[in-house]
């Protein structure tokens, strides 16, 4: 049994399978956060973040490159289109991983709780589905409490725009998330799993290289040692690999909106590893914030 057919998840079509891989995903993308705010202090992370998707790219290329070469003809029709893909995919985790120079692991965590109405509302502008009026309130509410975490509860931080860059930064990232995610039913199906997240990988390495470039020169480069290669190898299988072959398959079956919703575990595993292993604080506008954010996801996705 070769390795296409043994892993290639694209295969999977039940509901509670896609849940399943949508959860795990989360779980691994708040241990990627929990890890880059760890060594942040060691390892540029621009750096860290390409090393990790051109290493994924690497380890992935022996098992798919004869599928890849099959099927070159698709891949050239539809290079722009992967090409996106890859900008919004690397490019969100170039952003989050950023936001960690400036913001702590639990408010890059809460602060991801909004993509689901982020996505609704993407949704919406994008493919042009349309909202009920509670999903409105909805979006309205879950930006307030985003809001309300970015400018912890101050409101005089609100008027006079004083915000951590970090947060802001965290909803780029989540936007750029977004976008992959109302994108991923437009890829063609003649390329399995891991085959297609091979070329979204390789084409998102490009437009993150001027920015690795610039970090060296202006700021600190790539120390090249054990512990750099032994993160960037973990980066690569759980947060490159896994857990995006798992959110492609997830978002095809259950589609963009319905995935989305599972951002929430983001805050619980993202505290939770926080606090244990960074022993950074969670302090009541974190809570209060993400009541608002909750709610106002019930708001956009109950029917």
């Amino acid at each position: 049994m070769n390795f296409r057919v043994r892993f290639n998840l694209g295969a999977i079509t039940s509901p509670k399978l896609a849940y399943l891989m949508i959860g795990i995903t989360v779980l691994l993308w708040a241990i990627g956060v929990v890890i880059a705010r760890g060594v942040g202090d060691n390892i540029p992370l621009i750096g860290l973040t390409f090393w990790r998707w051109l290493l994924a790219a690497v380890i992935l290329l022996p098992f798919v490159w004869k599928e890849v070469w099959a099927n070159k003809d698709t891949i050239q029709k539809y290079w722009r289109l992967y090409l996106l893909q890859g900008t919004f995919m690397v490019g969100g985790g170039t952003l989050l991983f950023t936001s960690l120079y400036f913001t702590t692991a639990i408010n890059a965590s809460l602060v991801n709780t909004a993509q689901p109405a982020l996505t609704t509302l993407l949704t919406w502008i994008v493919l042009k589905e349309r909202l009920r009026g509670i999903q409105y309130f909805g979006i309205l509410s879950a930006s307030v409490g985003v809001l309300f975490m970015i400018f912890k509860a101050d409101f005089n931080a609100l008027v006079k725009l004083d915000f951590n860059m970090g947060d802001l930064i965290v909803v780029m990232a989540i936007t750029s998330y977004s976008m992959y995610a109302i994108n991923l039913r437009k890829l063609p199906r003649e390329l399995g799993t891991f085959a297609t997240l091979f070329v979204i990988l390789f084409f998102g390495t490009f437009p993150v290289l001027p920015f690795y470039i610039g970090e060296t020169l202006l700021f600190k480069a790539v120390p090249f040692n054990f512990m750099t290669g032994f993160w960037a190898f973990i980066l690569a299988i759980t947060i490159s690999i896994a857990a995006i072959a798992l959110w492609n398959n997830g978002n095809r079956i259950i589609g963009p909106q319905r995935a989305s919703v599972f951002i929430n575990l983001m805050p619980v595993y993202g505290a939770a590893l926080a606090m244990i292993f960074l022993g950074e604080e969670l302090f009541l506008y974190h809570i209060i914030g993400a009541i608002f954010v909750c709610s106002g996801i019930f708001l956009v996705v109950r029917k």
